[in-house]
C-alpha cells in the first residue's frame, strides 16, 4: 500500500519535473526566438542609423565643399575688386598729383610773369613821381604866362590863378599814392602765391621733433612783440612727433603770430599752447582770449585771400590757408572753436609719425 503511494508520488513528481523541463525548454525557445528577432531589429536600426550618418556626412562634405567654393569665388571677386579699386585709386591719385603739380607750375609761372609788368609799372610810377616837380613847375610857369598875356589883352593886371595848379598837384599826388599802394598790394599777393607754390613743391623730410623745444624757439622770436602788446604766452608740455620740421614750424609760427595780431583793445592778451595724444595722433591747441571770430566766418578764414572781421590789421589772407594746407599735407586736420569777443582755439591734429602715405585727402 505504501509502495503504491510512493510510486504514485514519484510518478507525479517526475511528471511535474518533466512538465517543468518542457515549459522551460519552450520558454527558452521563445526567448531565443525573441532574442534573435531583437538582434535583427537592432541590426536593422544600426544599419539604418549608419546609413543615415553616412548620408549626413556626405551632405556635410558637399555643403562644406560648396561653401569652400563659394568662399573662394567670393575671395577671388573681392581680390579682383580690391585690385581694380587700387588701380582706380592709383590712377586718380596720379591724375590729382599731376593736376596739383600743374596748378602749382601754372601759379608759379603766372606769378613770376606778373612781376615783370609790375616792376615796370613801379619804375614808371617812380619816374612820374620824380618828374612831378618839373612837370608842375612848367605848368605853373605856362599858367602864369597865359594869365599875363590875357591881362595885357584886357589892359588890366589880374593875378595869375595858381589854385587850379595846386589842385592838380594834389590830385596827381593822390593818384601816385593810390598806384603805389595798389602796386604794393599786388606785389604782396604775388609773393604769397609764389610762396604757396614753392611750399607745395617742397618734399617733406620727417625727423624727430621735440615740440617743447620748437615752441620755445618760436615764442622766443616774438618775445619783444609780446612785451610791447602786453601779451603773455604759456607753453605746456607737448608730445613729440616725427614729421617735417619746417612745415610744423611754419604752422605754429603762423598760429602764434595770428593770435598776437588779433587781440582785444583793453584786454591783456593771453595765449596758451597745449598738447595731448590720442592713439596714433598728437593734438595741439593754440588758445587765445582775443577778439574771436564770428561763427559765420569759421570756414571763411581758411580760404585763400579771405579775411574776417574789421580789416584793421596788415595781412593778405594767406596765413590760415597756408597753415591748413600744410596740416593736410602732413596727414592731419585743422579745427577752429571761436566765440566773437571772447577768443579762439585752433586745434591741430597730426600723426605722431608722418609718412608720405598718410597724407590727408580731406
Amino acid at each position: 500500500m505504501l509502495s503504491d503511494t510512493g510510486r504514485a508520488i514519484t510518478e507525479s513528481l517526475r511528471k511535474t519535473i518533466d512538465d517543468a523541463i518542457l515549459d522551460e525548454a519552450r520558454l527558452a525557445a521563445e526567448r531565443t526566438t525573441q532574442s534573435q528577432q531583437t538582434s535583427k531589429l537592432l541590426l536593422y536600426v544600426t544599419l539604418a542609423g549608419a546609413a543615415f550618418i553616412v548620408l549626413i556626412g556626405a551632405a556635410s562634405i558637399l555643403l562644406v565643399q560648396r561653401t569652400a567654393r563659394q568662399r573662394e569665388t567670393a575671395r577671388a571677386e573681392l581680390e579682383s575688386t580690391n585690385a581694380n579699386l587700387e588701380r582706380i585709386v592709383e590712377f586718380r591719385t596720379a591724375d590729382l598729383t599731376e593736376a596739383n603739380e600743374e596748378i602749382q607750375r601754372f601759379a608759379y609761372i603766372v606769378s613770376h610773369d606778373l612781376r615783370s609788368p609790375l616792376v615796370n609799372i613801379m619804375g614808371f610810377t617812380s619816374e612820374l613821381e620824380a618828374l612831378r616837380k618839373d612837370i608842375f613847375d612848367q605848368v605853373a610857369k605856362l599858367s602864369a604866362e597865359l594869365a599875363a598875356l590875357n591881362a595885357q589883352a584886357a589892359e588890366e593886371a589880374e593875378p595869375s590863378d595858381t589854385g587850379e595848379v595846386d589842385r592838380l598837384g594834389t590830385d596827381f599826388d593822390e593818384a601816385i599814392r593810390f598806384i603805389k599802394t595798389s602796386i604794393g598790394n599786388m606785389d604782396r599777393l604775388i609773393n604769397a602765391v609764389l610762396k604757396l607754390s614753392r611750399e607745395g613743391r617742397r618734399e617733406f623730410r620727417p625727423e624727430r621733433i621735440d615740440m617743447d623745444e620748437l615752441l620755445t624757439s618760436i615764442t622766443a622770436t616774438v618775445t619783444h612783440r609780446a612785451v610791447e602788446l602786453g601779451a603773455r604766452i604759456e607753453v605746456a608740455s607737448l608730445p613729440s612727433i616725427e614729421t617735417d620740421r619746417l612745415a610744423v614750424e611754419q604752422i605754429f609760427a603762423n598760429l602764434v603770430d595770428n593770435a598776437l595780431k588779433y587781440g582785444r583793445e583793453g584786454e591783456p592778451l593771453h595765449i596758451e599752447i597745449m598738447g595731448r595724444t590720442s592713439g596714433t595722433h598728437a593734438i595741439y591747441d593754440v588758445r587765445d582770449n582775443g577778439r574771436g571770430i564770428d561763427p559765420g566766418d569759421h570756414a571763411r578764414v581758411f580760404e585763400l585771400f579771405r579775411r574776417s572781421g574789421p580789416q584793421d590789421r596788415p595781412g593778405e589772407g594767406i596765413g590760415l590757408a597756408h597753415v591748413r594746407a600744410l596740416v593736410r599735407r602732413l596727414g592731419g586736420t585743422m579745427g577752429l572753436s571761436s566765440t566773437l569777443g571772447q577768443g579762439s582755439t585752433f586745434t591741430v591734429t597730426l600723426p605722431r609719425r608722418w609718412t608720405p602715405g598718410n597724407r590727408s585727402k580731406t
